[in-house]
């Protein structure tokens, strides 16, 4: 069955708008779009990867060892959301599921036996140290409603006033809930220009904020910070660093890792995600045959494996 298996791999910003079988599971991340399938899809075959080394590129990628922040966390909340979504269809197919389970219980024991401790900052993490311990703030708003958002929520809360400003309000009344949060409602997201520490979660193929709401938003104060972590980037403007604005490259390269220990770990991670896969493959063959077809099978995935 695993020699079926069809892994798509695009940059973030190069699909745009084609069609995805239902059937389909679909992975989008800061840095990249994967699209699993057992079908064939209208795609380009130079980013195709086919069986075992589809399931080990998709182990790799939960684990963290695709990102640029090596062993971060945050691709984790995103591979569940992408799991709920794909199980919650009725097209699904359920040999993908059966392939993402084994996927969650497979990462679960990488990271437990060899990723433990190696795993660098995280963009949430990064992102606190910027506005929270550097900038000082007391006061951040956090634009955007998903799992980074929340993430963010989670690391500014106990130090600092946090405001939620996002399109999708059921989340966000949802949000608010939890975290006992203020809200600026989107359609007032003009006012953000006296807000003097935002963190953007929001990613997409348009701009949000241009060239004239941070020429406002400079005028109207002078410590300011705003740590954009949208891929793609939806904002538009010549602001760098230096002058207040942080961007994903500037926390990718914060969390560059350079301890030989660490390189070491990884190695052995790699080296023991070659050999899961290897069984896998097994296994599949064993349980299923080399014909690739296969019955309805009873699926126990648990999200909760990583």
């Amino acid at each position: 069955m695993l020699n079926s298996l069809k892994l798509w791999n695009f940059a973030t910003g190069t699909l745009h708008g084609e069609e995805v079988s239902g059937r389909a599971f679909a992975l989008k991340t800061c840095q990249r779009t994967l699209i699993l399938s057992f079908e064939d899809l209208p795609f380009p075959s130079q980013n195709l990867h086919l069986g075992e080394e589809a399931y080990l590129f998709l182990l790799e990628t939960i684990c963290g060892l695709k990102s640029k922040l090596i062993g971060e966390n945050e691709i984790v909340g995103q591979f569940k959301e992408a799991y709920q979504i794909f199980t919650a269809s009725t097209l699904r197919d359920t040999r993908l599921q059966l392939i993402l389970e084994k996927l969650f219980k497979d990462a679960k024991d990488i990271r437990t036996q060899f990723l433990i401790g190696i795993s660098q900052k995280t963009y949430a993490s990064l992102t606190r140290r910027h506005l929270i311990q550097r900038a000082k703030a007391k006061h951040v708003v956090v634009l955007g409603s998903g799992q980074l958002a929340e993430d963010l929520i989670n690391q500014f809360k106990k130090k600092a006033t946090v405001t939620l400003c996002a399109r999708n309000s059921e989340r966000v009344s949802e949000l608010q809930k939890i975290h006992q949060i203020s809200v600026i409602p989107w359609e007032d997201r003009k006012t953000l220009v006296d807000r003097p520490y935002i963190a953007n979660t929001i990613g997409g193929d348009f701009t949000l904020l241009g060239e004239d709401f941070f020429e406002l938003w400079c005028q109207n104060q002078t410590e300011r910070l705003f740590v954009d972590l949208g891929s793609p980037s939806v904002i538009k403007t010549s602001l760098q660093l230096a002058e207040g604005v942080v961007r994903l490259d500037d926390i990718f390269n914060e969390g560059a890792i350079v301890e030989s220990q660490k390189q070491q770990q990884i190695e052995l991670a790699r080296a023991a995600m070659h050999d899961i896969t290897q069984k896998r493959k097994a296994l599949f063959e064993v349980k299923f045959g080399r014909s690739h077809e296969l019955l309805t099978p009873q699926i126990t995935a648990d999200v909760r494996y990583i």
